[in-house]
């Protein structure tokens, strides 16, 4: 059993019984002791679960169990509600998430259960169905890409006679008013980041992205950020490939995407996501290249640009935020009186732009 799978498995238990003993339950996936006790450490380290001595337990257990945990006042025994969380991944950029919606919960005195589908649609579908069967009170979800009007995950969110919110994903347009939904404003997050790039006198610059749900508001934050180059700008989209099963990134892929660079004398690159952006720039550098001097990056994500061998200026979308508002739209629908349908609430958050040396010259930074 590979170590996401095994994560996934051990927070679906503390999902379900709030605990967990290392050697029972490694017993139960098959493994030794030793490598779920590595599991649990790093999971540890995340801010998913807590260690405790021989096991762990989830993070609404934890808070339960302190006397008085900072902020939350005096300890209480049972939890007002259950919310659920349904999140396609807590290995990249939804840990984060998830913490500021577990926080969030604390604070209502709410249970928060997390289940992550690996971007599966039939996965998502079947724990949308076992965490509403189950009786939470509410369910936060991020599906795999934008909810469509015919789906069958549609229906059964149609069907759930709990508060449903949108997190970090939108709906068509013949469906968008059903649910509450926060996600990031990734356009304005893109353009933040091209109208930085502008700003320093780069004209030529490039967009590269992995297909993804949110490749799309790059683009249109792109076209708008390039504006304001004129007819003096020049625009080169690049088209990144997932990298193959067990690998980081797909390197040739890079590769070819800079000598595109190069050949159209580009002097300013704006990727998606930390990894890709990080080994853009080793392979920039290991051609002998400057950075910012001859080509300047800007990293769309911000979860360890900073750690580049040039640290990396980023658009960071704001993920805490992100968790800590679905709770909250999720908690304020569970205060109406019953029959009050309200108005569906679509919060919208600005990524922000952090600047470092990738753009600016360390001694302007």
């Amino acid at each position: 059993m590979v170590a996401a799978a095994r994560h996934d498995a051990i927070l679906r238990e503390l999902e379900l019984r709030g605990s967990l003993v290392n050697t029972g339950f490694a017993r139960r996936l098959g493994v030794t002791s030793m490598t779920l006790r590595r599991d649990v450490e790093d999971l540890h380290r995340r801010g998913l679960l807590v260690r405790v001595h021989g096991g762990a337990v989830s993070l609404a257990v934890a808070q339960q169990q302190s006397a008085d945990v900072a902020g939350y006042g005096p300890r209480r025994t049972r939890p007002v509600a259950t919310i659920g969380m349904i999140v396609p991944t807590t290995e990249y950029y939804f840990p984060e998430i998830i913490r500021g919606a577990s926080r969030a919960a604390a604070e209502a005195n709410c249970r928060l259960v997390v289940g992550a589908t690996n971007y599966s649609p039939d996965e998502e579908l079947r724990q949308a169905r076992r965490m509403l069967e189950s009786g939470v009170d509410g369910l936060l979800i991020t599906p795999h890409g934008a909810l469509e009007a015919d789906s069958s995950l549609l229906q059964v969110l149609r069907d759930a006679r709990v508060p449903i919110v949108l997190v970090e994903r939108d709906a068509e347009d013949r469906v968008q008013d059903l649910f509450a939904m926060v996600r990031s404003d990734h356009a304005y997050g893109a353009e933040l980041g091209i109208r930085h790039l502008v700003a320093l006198g780069h004209r030529r610059i490039a967009l590269a992205t992995r297909p993804s749900a949110t490749a799309s508001g790059l683009d249109e934050g792109f076209r708008r950020g390039m504006v304001a180059v004129g007819e003096d700008g020049f625009a080169l989209r690049g088209a990144l490939s997932d990298p193959l099963v067990g690998e980081r990134v797909a390197v040739a892929g890079l590769g070819a995407f800079l000598d595109q660079c190069i050949e159209h004398a580009v002097t300013a690159v704006m990727l998606l996501g930390d990894a890709d952006s990080m080994a853009f720039t080793e392979l920039v550098l290991a051609r002998g290249l400057r950075i910012p001097e001859d080509i300047a990056v800007v990293a769309y994500d911000d979860e360890v640009a900073s750690l580049a061998a040039v640290p990396l200026t980023a658009v960071a979308p704001l993920k805490r935020d992100l968790g800590r508002s679905g709770v909250r739209l999720c908690f304020d629908q569970l205060r109406r009186a019953r029959g009050d349908a309200g108005t569906v609430v679509r919060s919208v958050l600005m990524p922000e732009l952090v600047v470092r040396e990738s753009t600016v010259p360390q001694e302007l930074v």
